[in-house]
């Protein structure tokens, strides 16, 4: 699972919704593997399907990514076109946007930190087999936080679409979504992907652990409604 290439674009516009597109396929295949893991247990699905893999290098990797350049290339961009929208206000939709970026990732790391202690354990020990009978309630806090993780983003990106590209669309001029497009490629042929996280100690295997989920919601209505600008007479 990638993001799209940039050198196949002219409009870096449609690089970016292009990208909203792949991850909320990923959002799809996600939701599959939470299913299996329901049924199976977190641990015994990691060990069978060899599809969690992937989703986790995409979600360490290329959606960090993904969202930092949307903090550095676009949004400051379109900011600069439509001021009145109130862009710059503590209330405003990019703001409101980038702390969403902020929940993503937050949201992201207890699920990486149990795909770590995963990885520590060696393949066929007989902790995996027993993980789901002895962690019960590790099990459903990864559940809950994956489920919350993919609503957290089909909410972002619907939110993204309609505030930020949407609006791209009718004021970057051409020359200018060309520019954007190049600040893509040379953004991605010079960032290092690494992964942005730093794990504490792994809690998942010991037993003493008590998860407690948190739901976080994402939109808020007060937070995001634009600023009308009144039309001159």
């Amino acid at each position: 699972m990638n993001l799209p290439d940039p050198e196949h674009y002219s409009n870096g516009v449609q690089f970016f919704r292009d990208s909203h597109k792949i991850i909320l396929q990923v959002c799809v295949e996600l939701e599959r593997l939470l299913d299996d893991a329901e049924t199976r247990g977190v641990f015994q699905s990691f060990a069978k399907d060899p599809a969690w893999s992937d989703v986790f290098q995409f979600m360490e990797r290329a959606a960090p990514s993904h969202e930092r350049q949307e903090q550095e290339l676009v949004f400051p961009l379109v900011a600069e076109h439509v001021p009145h929208v109130g862009f710059q206000q503590p209330d405003s939709t990019i703001r409101f946007l980038i702390e969403g970026h902020e929940i993503l990732i937050r949201k992201m790391i207890p699920l990486m930190k149990d795909w770590e202690v995963f990885l520590r354990i060696p393949q066929g020990d007989a902790a995996i087999e027993t993980a789901h009978e002895k962690h019960p309630k590790e099990d459903a806090a990864f559940l809950a936080n994956g489920r919350e993780l993919i609503k957290l983003y089909r909410e972002h990106i619907a939110l993204e679409e309609e505030r930020v590209y949407r609006v791209a669309d009718k004021v970057l001029s051409g020359e200018e979504k060309f520019e954007l497009a190049e600040n893509i490629r040379d953004a991605n042929s010079s960032e290092q992907l690494t992964g942005i996280y730093q794990f504490e100690e792994p809690r998942f295997s010991d037993p003493t652990y008590n998860v407690q989920y948190i739901p976080t919601e994402a939109i808020s209505e007060d937070a995001i409604e634009p600023e009308e600008e009144e039309e001159e007479e």
